[in-house]
């Protein structure tokens, strides 16, 4: 999805760190000036070392070194992406995105589209809060006893927004029909069905049922499931989902993902299970990680979702049976393909999660939930209980259904390690393991390759990494110290930007480009423009980079800003240092002709004069006043 440049700055302009900080319950104290000081929350500490600047909307943590722009803020606590954080941001600000027009769609029939997509969503939302008010009401008595029942107390129902479906054919069409929606909406949500004998009547799809609203990764609601209860039976079985529309994609929607991706980065998995109530009982026992595939089985879909996240491992918690088999075989699968690592959690039988919290209470669902085989063991163990008799043809049958499984994993050394492990169980060589897996691998090249481009995290088999140079630590502290100066003085800023080859003898790195950022916009007569866009620039998630805009090394000089003696001291001692570094490497390269012509009597005149310039330099440097 591509944003429009002006919506970007649009959000960027509405947002406020402080305030984004705040809605992710970090509490703000003053730390001087337009900075705030909170315990990090990437990392466990009791003395707040987190500062965020208002001023240039950056953050930087001063323990664990994690910082960068508010977008970065909300990426890493929303556990999101670009998009997403820019979706997060824009939803809490009130800003719309404007959708990409369709293809063959002129500007007008876009915004027509626009508005009824705007409008559909405003329905959903508030037929969320139809259901909520139903289930409150004498006719949701039932359903609320349903609820006690099964231990689902107030602020549960609250906290996921659970409702009641009145046993009416029109109860929901006549409310919302009251509130100026159309029947076009109440159909193209699902939310309705057109009634076959007359065009001009809409009935309700969800009719005496517990209704649960489905979340898409911002927290909006774009469907419902809704479940039986009671002794009555109701029309349609078990559960009733909303069905695809422009609002819904089954196959991209997990249910309590807008919650779970908040703890994936704490916990450092996810936790998949069947259903809604199976995903409750998780969060109410502390599994705030557990999430649900919701009315379809898992798709890649799905597994891109969760790869998106950076979410290393996922833990299955489908039923034991060959139907939980199945989906878990299938699901591993996918995962894998993303780079992701699995590992399974047997449920008793007869057993969901549910029923454990309800039974057994938290303690007991975390045990049973913290009891997890490796996905390879657990396919394994699944394929000899489908071949159990030991023939050579009962092996082959395993060897294939492993390879199906080991081929979709992504690193390499686990690939070998595998086959080898699975060689040693069944007594066969590892090289025909080793040929097998090659052989299966060239028949899906195509998928293969299909996966690795979607997966940024796979590279390439014959990527290079660069090595990385060693830096001298005396230029990269002037480096440090120079972007310093440049981001809290503007007078200093625009003193270094005169001069467009100053910086030259700096070492490359993430401080010089930010300085050679900031100083190209100040020569063009925008320090401030050129500050902030450093403040939302990749460059931002650097740790040196993000610490300066954060928190200047000068404070003493912040508190000083007319003290101009002090501020020229501060720069002249860096432009010293530049020049003594001109003069090192100019006195290393004659020392190098030298070498090879040692009558150069230029070049000794030169190597002279430099250092007596560099002497200079030291004596300048020895006898500066102390600041």
């Amino acid at each position: 999805m591509a944003i429009p440049q002006e919506t970007i700055d649009e959000i960027l302009r509405s947002a406020d760190i402080a305030e984004v900080a705040r809605a992710f319950q970090l509490e703000l104290k003053p730390a001087g000036g337009n900075t705030w000081k909170a315990c990090c929350p990437f990392h466990h500490e009791k003395t707040p070392s987190f500062h965020i600047d208002t001023s240039k909307q950056v953050y930087h943590c001063f323990g664990c070194g994690e910082g960068g722009s508010i977008v970065t803020l909300v990426k890493k606590l929303v556990n999101t992406d670009f998009v997403g954080a820019m979706q997060w941001l824009a939803q809490r600000y009130n800003i719309t995105i404007p959708e990409e027009p369709h293809s063959g769609e002129s500007a007008a029939e876009a915004a027509r589209h626009r508005h009824f997509h705007d409008e559909g969503m405003r329905l959903l939302t508030e037929s969320a809060a139809f259901f909520q008010e139903q289930l409150r009401s004498p006719a949701g008595a039932e359903a609320r006893q349903y609820l006690v029942d099964r231990g689902i107390d107030e602020a549960t129902v609250q906290k996921y927004g659970l409702g009641f479906a009145p046993d009416s054919w029109e109860a929901l069409a006549t409310w919302a029909n009251e509130h100026g929606f159309s029947r076009a909406l109440l159909t193209a949500t699902g939310l309705c069905l057109q009634s076959e004998k007359s065009q001009e009547r809409v009935y309700d799809r969800f009719r005496n049922r517990l209704m649960f609203p489905i979340c898409n990764e911002l927290g909006k609601v774009v469907a419902f499931s809704g479940r039986v209860f009671g002794a009555k039976p109701a029309e349609g079985g078990k559960y009733v989902n909303s069905p695809e529309s422009e609002f819904f994609h089954k196959g991209r929607v997990l249910y309590g993902f807008h919650i779970a991706r908040q703890a994936f980065s704490h916990s450092k998995w996810a936790l998949v299970c069947e259903g809604q109530l199976d995903v409750i009982a998780c969060h109410r026992a502390g599994l705030l990680q557990a999430i649900a595939a919701q009315g379809t089985a898992f798709t890649e879909d799905h597994a891109k979702m969760l790869a998106k996240t950076q979410v290393p491992c996922v833990h299955l918690a489908f039923d034991g049976d060959p139907a939980g088999h199945k989906a878990t075989l299938r699901t591993i699968k996918l995962l894998q393909h993303c780079g992701i690592q699995v590992l399974i959690t047997t449920i008793p039988e007869h057993e969901d999660p549910d029923s454990i919290f309800r039974t057994g209470g938290a303690s007991a669902l975390q045990s049973i939930m913290s009891q997890a085989e490796p996905a390879i063991p657990f396919v394994f163990r699944i394929a000899c209980q489908n071949h159990p008799d030991g023939t050579p043809e009962a092996r082959s049958a395993i060897v294939s259904e492993m390879l199906d499984v080991i081929a979709t994993l992504t690193d390499e050394v686990t690939t070998i390690g595998h086959c080898q492990w699975l060689a040693g169980q069944l007594h066969l060589p590892e090289e025909a393991i080793q040929n097998l897996l090659r052989q299966k691998r060239a028949i899906d090249t195509g998928e293969e390759q299909r996966v690795r481009r979607f997966n940024p995290r796979i590279p390439p088999p014959d990527l290079q990494l660069p090595k990385l140079a060693s830096e001298n630590d005396g230029v990269t502290a002037l480096t440090e110290t120079m972007l310093d100066l440049a981001v809290h003085f503007q007078s200093l800023a625009e003193q270094l930007a005169e001069d467009p080859e100053l910086l030259s003898p700096l070492t490359d790195c993430p401080a010089k480009q930010a300085l050679t950022m900031l100083l190209a916009g100040t020569a063009d007569g925008d320090w401030e423009g050129s500050l902030a866009a450093l403040a939302h620039s990749d460059l931002c998630n650097d740790r040196t980079v993000s610490a300066v805009l954060v928190k200047s090394r000068f404070d003493n000089l912040l508190t000083q800003p007319n003290d101009d003696a002090v501020l020229q001291q501060a720069l002249q001692d860096c432009l010293n240092r530049l020049q003594a570094i001109k003069l090192q490497t100019a006195s290393a390269q004659l020392a190098a002709a030298l070498n090879q012509q040692p009558d150069d009597f230029s070049a000794l005149a030169e190597a002279a004069r430099l250092a007596r310039e560099r002497q200079q330099l030291r004596n300048a440097r020895r006898h500066r006043p102390t600041l």
